[in-house]
């Protein structure tokens, strides 16, 4: 994995998770974040809710590399290592004694880039949507750290 101090820790995260992933805060040039919304299907975390792209890293894999290769993967843009940038880390709170690795992108995405390979939909939000709309908490409070440090 990364070198953990790179990301900053929002609230108390476990030691030992039982789950790590890796998320990804992509914009358009309006300044709008990417996001997906969720099948509502049982059997997944958090169904039917808006998140951002990204999940669970692989055995053998940095969680850069997972960062990439969940994003490709959910929305069919690649994005290089050098486009990533560690944020913050955060406990989950659609999977129990799991912790999200959040990475925002320097690449600006345009609409049409997108090819949705996981989920119900996408679509690109304002911080006020993200409030209105029915959203992971955790993927909240980063957004609402993210938009704090504009």
């Amino acid at each position: 994995m990364n070198d953990l101090t790179e990301f900053e820790t929002l609230g108390a995260v476990p030691a030992v998770p039982s789950y790590v992933a890796a998320i990804v805060i992509a914009e358009d040039a309006a300044g709008r974040v990417l996001m997906q919304l969720r099948d509502d299907i049982s059997g997944i975390a958090a169904p039917g809710k808006w998140c951002l792209f990204g999940g669970a890293i692989e055995a053998g894999e940095s969680l850069v590399q997972s960062a990439q290769r969940e994003f490709a993967e959910e929305t069919g843009v690649d994005l290089a290592p050098e486009e990533l940038r560690p944020f913050v880390r955060i406990e989950s709170s659609a999977t129990e004694g799991g912790v999200l690795y959040v990475y925002r992108s320097l690449r600006v995405l345009r609409p049409e880039e997108v090819v949705l390979g996981e989920g119900a939909g996408f679509a690109f939000l304002t911080l006020a949507q993200v409030r209105a709309f029915d959203t992971v908490p955790a993927i909240r409070a980063v957004l609402e750290r993210f938009g704090a440090g504009r």
